[in-house]
């Protein structure tokens, strides 16, 4: 009978239906607008028997303001076969590695979904990947193997010359323009994509060991796959008038994915209250722009004048984060230094050789948990942009929670940091959340 209750499947329904609507301040148009409207139905449903689980995870999304993520998406849909000291899983399934809180060293398995921004967490914006498992247990450690023979790129923001792409709340924008010996000419842009990784040939492979020591977690891992950004490829020519002039530029942008290596060590350090988090990665041959990006002239023929570019140059990173965790009856508190440093770097690049970020979030709990203050933020040092998140959160009951918050981006000095292109986003929002389970 024993046997039997165990094997019986127990099957589980769980979920969540949430709105979040904001507002913005168009300083162009000088008014308030949607800066986001959006509604999310997700729905989990898990069964497990005996040695065998498996989950499947669904959403479906109306957008408002931002059409192109309307619609249904499949989040996870994996099985899992479970041995005294091992288990496997197989399908698609959401894996993170590392210590860091909204950085990514180590963490490059999960593709990241860029397409979105106000009030947008960093759960919500990891991308599942499709592939195997493999992880063996112990008391001290733990080993795991991966492999993804589907390859999920990141979904990143529009530029501004494709359809639609300046009618969303942001977009990478391009140069209408391009300066020539006689003056500026117009460009037109066109972009395609190279074949994405899918032969079997193209699977990334990733492995990391897992310590538990007494004072101290720490893990090793190792990647070998696909950048999930692509680089970007330019080539065209200038179209000539009936002088022989130059009249309007024709770009074409392509976007090829290549493979990186990444080799990495986290750690967590607990003492007290206090929990000290590392993590450092090396990343080899990721390609940046070089940094003249100006077209190069070539000889004139039947087409018109033929154009050139830099092509991207490949360089080693070195990613290093130092953070601390506080936790003291209701209040939590979290600080972390994150580092990108280019080692091979010779001033040919466009990026500068040292990026640093510091982060810090604080919340407080009153009411018996039930209402919940919220801030956080990161500076860029380089620049002094910003990137902060202000909210306040009321749990009507254990399913039903509201939250009002605000993002806000600035630019640094001279309009320059990572953040200064968001800061035209920055906005007011409201959220309501409903889970259940079943």
């Amino acid at each position: 009978d024993a046997e039997d209750s165990s094997t019986k499947p127990v099957f589980t329904v769980s979920g969540k239906i949430g709105t979040l609507h904001g507002v913005r301040w168009n300083g162009t148009e000088k008014k308030l607008e949607y800066g986001a409207s959006r509604s999310i139905v997700q729905i989990k449903g898990e069964v497990s028997a005996g040695s065998s689980y498996a989950v499947i995870s669904a959403a479906a999304e109306y957008n408002y303001r931002n059409p192109a993520r309307t619609g249904f998406r499949l989040n996870e849909a994996y099985y899992r076969y479970s041995g005294e000291i091992w288990d496997i899983s197989v399908g698609r399934q959401v894996i993170a590695w590392g210590q860091a809180d909204g950085f990514k060293l180590t963490d490059v398995l999960s593709a990241q979904d860029s397409s979105e921004f106000i009030a947008f967490s960093g759960d919500d914006a990891r991308l599942p990947s499709d592939g195997v498992r493999l992880r063996f247990f112990h008391d001290l450690f733990t080993f795991e193997a991966i492999a993804v023979p589907f390859f999920t790129p990141n979904k990143l923001p529009r530029f501004g010359f494709e359809d639609g792409a300046k009618n969303g709340l942001y977009y990478i924008d391009t140069p209408d323009t391009y300066k020539t010996a006689i003056g500026s000419i117009p460009v037109k842009y066109t972009k395609t994509e190279s074949t994405k990784p899918k032969m079997f040939t193209d699977t990334e492979a990733a492995a990391r060991f897992s310590f538990f020591l007494p004072g101290i977690d720490f893990s090793v891992s190792g990647f070998y796959g696909w950048d999930k950004n692509p680089r970007y490829v330019k080539s065209g020519y200038a179209k000539l008038n009936a002088m022989h002039l130059p009249e309007q530029a024709f770009l074409t942008i392509n976007q090829e994915y290549y493979r990186i290596g990444m080799a990495g060590i986290d750690a967590a350090i607990p003492a007290g209250d206090v929990t000290i988090r590392l993590e450092t990665a090396w990343v080899g041959g990721r390609y940046f722009e070089p940094k003249n990006q100006n077209p190069i002239p070539g000889v004139p023929g039947a087409d018109g004048i033929p154009l050139t570019f830099k092509p991207a140059l490949q360089k080693h990173q070195l990613l290093m984060l130092a953070g601390i965790d506080w936790i003291k009856s209701s209040w939590t508190l979290s600080a972390q230094y994150f580092e990108d440093l280019i080692l091979n770097h010779k001033n040919d690049i466009e990026r500068p050789m040292h990026k640093g970020f510091v982060s810090l979030s604080v919340s407080k709990t009153f009411l018996r948990d039930t209402l919940k203050l919220s801030a956080s933020g990161v500076i860029d040092i380089n620049y002094g942009s910003t990137s902060s998140t202000y909210s306040v959160s009321y749990a009507i009951t254990d399913n039903i929670n509201f939250a009002l918050g605000g993002d806000v981006y600035t630019k640094g000095y001279d309009g320059k940091g990572d953040f200064a292109a968001l800061h035209k986003i920055s906005a007011v929002w409201l959220k309501g959340t409903f889970i259940f389970s079943h």
